[in-house]
């Protein structure tokens, strides 16, 4: 039986200290140093428990307070597990490189722009990865732009914009999943939620870009040798046949049915295998490997592919996926919410959003703080990952004391974290792009015009009511209870 002991509540003083605990490791050591991000989360976790003791928590506490984060973290992890294992058996099969054949063939000059956002649009969707898309389709893209004479800074923000939307709306997305698992909210709901502000805002560039690509773009030709290179390797290595899209109606039609995510997933995967032995002829022990390690070239070479002979390009296309892909954000998630946990179970940010937001703040003044902070933490943060944890960590109570269904919080999550992040130039999305482009980010960030639209949206929603799901006040009461039961350490 735990000893039943009190504490002293922190003061605000003291929840600044613990909040520059996470800034300063992250912008000093990993933006400024390049030190692990994981290493520093630690760190900050570690300064965090020292915080914790210093209002009389021991080891003990913070320990249940560690685990009781972690315990709802769980769901995350094996979702992002899964995603891993179906982005590398959607590969063996050629289901994802049959998205993407079919739509690189279906750029039109005219339409460049436009045809930039939907391409990594629906790549980032099938593969669950912005950096994927801009880093494969994104650059044959440049190349066929700068074959054009288009200018450049449109074509790479619709790239961006692209890779980042169809990132945001992926079931496959550690970011979505990670939004999700933060608030508490299941993950298609979640999806469902996020159409409010995505929707809009990707008509609004699709617009733009058109009008801009109509008056850039007279004609020309998209006879591009990257482009040519790499639709001929692929068909090369993969015989396309309409079966190939089964594991995507498996996923489709288990979200529209409301199934869970990953029986669904692991199911699709199962299929996938099977797809890739009988309609590619690959071997099935390469199947099983492949859910490891990710998906290898050299896994073709039974159907006579020359290794050496293809490009760079398809090689960064193709090598990806697996459990061992994932190990990385994992790390992230878990350290991150080692610090989350002590904080938010010591008290820590409570007392920052009695300051911040306050008991009486309007439903609006919630919504734009959410959006502020979240924008904040994106910049000073450096990765996504950072904004989406603690903003759903920090905002769940002020948006249950208006009656708001949390989806409307997991959807701010991403607003400011998954499609601010891009126009960063010192964030890890960034730094990335601009090593892929070799561009500047801030050459093209004015066109990653979603980037934008999504945050303003979701402050004009806030003040109006507009596009916010409510819950009845009595399940309000219900969460908060269960939330401060959780804060709770001592029994």
């Amino acid at each position: 039986m735990a000893e039943n002991r009190t504490f002293r509540k922190p003061t605000l003083a003291e929840a600044v200290i613990v909040v520059l605990a996470l800034f300063l490791p992250i912008t000093i050591g990993n933006i400024i140093f390049g030190y692990n991000i994981i290493l520093m989360l630690l760190v900050a976790g570690s300064l965090a428990s020292l915080m914790a003791m210093r209002i009389g928590w021991r080891w003990k506490e913070i320990e249940t307070s560690i685990i009781k984060h972690l315990d709802g973290a769980m769901p995350c992890v094996f979702i992002l597990f899964m995603i891993g294992v179906v982005v590398a058996s959607f590969i063996f099969a050629g289901s994802i490189p049959m998205l993407i054949y079919y739509g690189m063939h279906m750029v039109n000059p005219k339409f460049l722009i436009l045809c930039s956002l939907l391409i990594c649009s629906v790549l980032s969707v099938a593969t669950g990865s912005s950096w994927t898309s801009a880093g494969t389709a994104g650059v044959a893209l440049m190349g066929i732009a700068m074959g054009l004479e288009v200018p450049l800074s449109p074509v790479l923000g619709a790239i961006v914009a692209g890779a980042v939307i169809g990132d945001k709306l992926s079931p496959l997305s550690d970011t979505t999943n990670l939004a999700a698992m933060a608030t508490g909210v299941y993950l298609y709901d979640h999806i469902r939620s996020m159409l409010w502000t995505t929707v809009p805002a990707f008509i609004v560039a699709a617009v733009i870009y058109t009008v801009y690509g109509l008056t850039s773009i007279s004609g020309g030709s998209l006879e591009s040798e990257n482009v040519t290179i790499m639709l001929r390797q692929m068909d090369q290595i993969y015989n396309w046949n309409i079966l190939l899209m089964i594991p995507f109606v498996i996923m489709i039609g288990g979200a529209l049915l409301k199934y869970p995510a990953v029986p669904c997933m692991f199911g699709a995967s199962l299929v996938a295998i099977v797809l890739g032995v009988y309609v590619q002829g690959f071997s099935f022990a390469d199947g099983v490997n492949c859910l490891m390690s990710g998906f290898k070239v050299s896994m073709a070479t039974s159907s006579g592919i020359d290794m050496e002979a293809i490009s760079p390009a398809v090689l960064k296309l193709l090598h990806r996926g697996g459990l061992n892909s994932m190990f990385f954000t994992i790390c992230i998630v878990i350290s991150a919410y080692t610090y989350t946990g002590i904080a938010q179970g010591a008290g820590y940010f409570d007392i920052l959003l009695e300051h911040l937001v306050g008991k009486k703040a309007s439903q609006g003044m919630t919504v734009l703080i959410a959006v502020i902070s979240g924008i904040f933490l994106t910049i000073f943060g450096g990765i996504s990952y950072i904004p989406i944890i603690m903003l759903g960590t920090l905002f769940k109570k002020p948006f249950l004391r208006h009656n708001l269904d949390l989806s409307n919080l997991s959807r701010t999550c991403e607003d400011t974290g998954t499609m601010f992040i891009a126009c960063v130039p010192w964030a890890s999305s960034g730094v990335y792009y601009h090593g892929v482009f070799g561009v500047s980010v801030l050459t093209f960030a004015p066109w990653i015009i979603i980037s934008f639209i999504c945050p303003v949206l979701a402050v004009i929603y806030g003040y109006t009511g507009f596009g916010m799901k409510k819950i009845s006040p009595e399940e309000a009461k219900r969460q908060l209870a269960a939330l401060e039961a959780e804060d709770s350490v001592i029994a």
